[in-house]
C-alpha cells in the first residue's frame, strides 16, 4: 500500500473516532463498545506509519513531522491505556485531533533526507527518552487545558459541565502524575546528553539548548512547589503549559526553522 494512502487512512480513522466520540459524549450517551478496538487498530497503523517514515529506508529520517508523528503515537498509546483502565474520555477527545494532524502533516510535507545514526549508546537513549518525555509532557499540557476548562466551568456555569469529564481533583492528580513521569524522563535524557559525543552535542542549536533548559527549570520548580508548598489547580496547569510550550518551541520550533526556513 502506498505510504501516503496509509497515512490518509490513519487520519480518517482518527477523524471518524473523534466525530463519533464528540457526538455521543456531548449528548451524554455511551461510546460504542467497538471504539477501543478501533482505537487500538488506529494506533497500530499510526505506529507503522511512524516506523516507515523514520526507519523505513536507508538511514533514519528525523524530520520534525516524523518526530511529531512518533511523539503523538506514544501519547495515543498512553491515552488508550487510560481509556481502558480509567475511562479517560476527556483526554481522548483532546488528543485524537492532534494525532490526526500529525498523520496529515507527514502525508503532506516531506521531511529531511535520511541520516545514518552513528551515535553511541548514550546518544540513542538520549533520543528515545527525549521522545518519550515529550509525549508524556504533551499529554500533561492537554490535561492542563482540561483542568483550566473544568475550573472555569465550575466558577461560571457548573450545571453545564459534562459529568464524563470527571472531578477536578482527579484531573489535577492525573496532571501531576503525568508531569512527574515526563519530568523524570526529561531529566535522564538531559543527563545522557552530557555524556553524548562532542559532535552530537555541537549539532544542537543554542536556542534549542536554552529553551530546553528553561523548560526543565520551570517544570522542576513547579514540581518542587507542588510537593513542598501544595501548588496545584489553575496555578499548576498554567505553569505546566508554559514549561511544555518552551520545550515544544525549543525542539519543533527550531527544527521547523532549520528545515523549512533556513533549509539546512
Amino acid at each position: 500500500m502506498n505510504l501516503v494512502v496509509l497515512e490518509l487512512f490513519g487520519f480518517m480513522l482518527y477523524s471518524g473516532m473523534l466525530i463519533h466520540a464528540w457526538m455521543r459524549l456531548s449528548k451524554m450517551k455511551a461510546l460504542s463498545p467497538r471504539l477501543p478496538s478501533i482505537l487500538f487498530a488506529s494506533i497500530i497503523v499510526h505506529g507503522y506509519i511512524a516506523y516507515l517514515n523514520i526507519d523505513g529506508g536507508a538511514g533514519q529520517n528525523l524530520g520534525v513531522f516524523n518526530i511529531f508523528a512518533m511523539t503523538t503515537w506514544i501519547a495515543m498509546s498512553i491515552v488508550y491505556w487510560n481509556l481502558i483502565k480509567h475511562q479517560a474520555h476527556a483526554l481522548l477527545l483532546i488528543s485524537i485531533p492532534i494525532a490526526a494532524i500529525s498523520l496529515l502533516e507527514v502525508a503532506i510535507f516531506e521531511g529531511e533526507p535520511p541520516l545514518a545514526l552513528l551515535q553511541g549508546t548514550y546518544d540513542i537513549w538520549h533520543i528515545l527518552l527525549g521522545i518519550c518525555s515529550m509525549s508524556i509532557l504533551l499529554l500533561a499540557a492537554m490535561q492542563s487545558l482540561l483542568v483550566l476548562y473544568i475550573d472555569n466551568g465550575l466558577r461560571q456555569h457548573p450545571a453545564n459541565i459534562y459529568s464524563w469529564l470527571g472531578p477536578l481533583q482527579s484531573m489535577e492528580r492525573y496532571l501531576i502524575q503525568l508531569l512527574s513521569i515526563g519530568f523524570l524522563l526529561m531529566t535522564v535524557s538531559l543527563g545522557l546528553a552530557t555524556l553524548s559525543t562532542a559532535d552530537a552535542f555541537a549539532s544542537q542549536s543554542n536556542h534549542k539548548i536554552i529553551l530546553t533548559v528553561l523548560s526543565w527549570c520551570v517544570l522542576g520548580s513547579l514540581l518542587i512547589g507542588h510537593y513542598n508548598r501544595g501548588w496545584r489547580g489553575v496555578f499548576a496547569a498554567k505553569w505546566t503549559l508554559v514549561g511544555v510550550f518552551l520545550l515544544v518551541l525549543g525542539y519543533f520550533g527550531t527544527k521547523l526553522v532549520l528545515e523549512f526556513i533556513l533549509a539546512t
